[in-house]
């Protein structure tokens, strides 16, 4: 971590959260590529990619209907295969050849290369074996290898377990588990929301007690409720901020790292 701490002090390192459904809009991770372009030589960036909606459409075409419970896909183990190929593949290959083409120097890796993160089964859910899992273990080595000479990971949340079987993880939670491990001055969710609203209007700032009484209150509720309870932690662990924000048009991305767009919780 040594190592790390030096890339950190030569240039702040921020890892950006990209949705499955940004990852789909081409035009899209075009500007968002010609901001990192800019950017490149100010901050070190690593983004974490999703993919779930691609992965559902996939295994319907192959006859597997998609599994959830809690708003959490049940990965048989047949298809983790599909998972593996959607995000490992398809998505975190048209991502980084999107940041290529605007002069990023990106890299596609999934948690399994070079054991950045490691998982564990959830086991057995409402009677299916699943291959979804949990992050046990991060490894900062390779990360910190890429990042010392400029490169730009982007990282598919498909992992393997301690046996190395596949694991299907949440990216959410693979961003969350690489922040708590590599203290980044900034961790951005871009969303499909501005920030977390309420009464229509955007919260710009959180802290650990806002936080409790606005999920005490209802404004925030249902799948926002785990990830800002995660972000309270990891800003617990020495994050810097967690930004949650959307990214629809150029500058987007200086604004959420500037904080002045999105939900700054801090």
């Amino acid at each position: 971590m040594e190592r790390f701490k030096k890339i950190r002090d030569k240039r702040p390192v921020i890892i950006v959260k990209i949705g499955g459904r940004f990852s789909e809009n081409e035009e899209l991770l075009g500007i968002f590529a010609d901001e990192l372009y800019v950017m490149r030589n100010e901050y070190s960036f690593i983004i974490v990619h999703g993919g779930g909606n691609e992965v559902s459409l996939l295994s319907k075409k192959l006859g597997q209907e998609p599994l959830f419970k809690d708003g959490i896909r049940i990965t048989t183990p047949e298809e983790m295969d599909i998972v593996e190929m959607v995000l490992s593949g398809k998505v975190n290959g048209r991502v980084v050849r999107k940041l290529r083409a605007r002069g990023i120097d990106a890299v596609g890796l999934s948690g399994s290369d070079g054991s950045i993160f490691i998982g564990e089964s959830m086991g057995n859910v409402a009677g299916v074996e699943t291959r979804t899992g949990n992050v046990v273990k991060v490894t900062s080595k390779l990360l910190e290898i890429l990042l010392d000479e400029g490169y730009v990971p982007v990282i598919s949340s498909v992992s393997t377990d301690l046996e190395g079987e596949g694991l299907n993880i949440n990216a959410d939670s693979v961003a969350f588990s690489l922040s708590e491990n590599l203290i980044p001055e900034t961790l951005i969710f871009i969303s499909d929301i501005p920030g977390i609203l309420k009464e229509g209007k955007i919260i710009r700032e959180l802290d650990a007690s806002g936080i409790e009484k606005e999920i005490a209150s209802g404004t925030i509720t249902d799948g926002m409720i785990p990830k800002v309870e995660a972000a309270k932690e990891a800003v617990k662990a020495g994050v810097g901020k967690i930004i949650i924000g959307e990214f629809r048009k150029r500058e987007d991305l200086k604004l959420l790292i500037s904080g002045n767009a999105g939900t700054v919780i801090d």
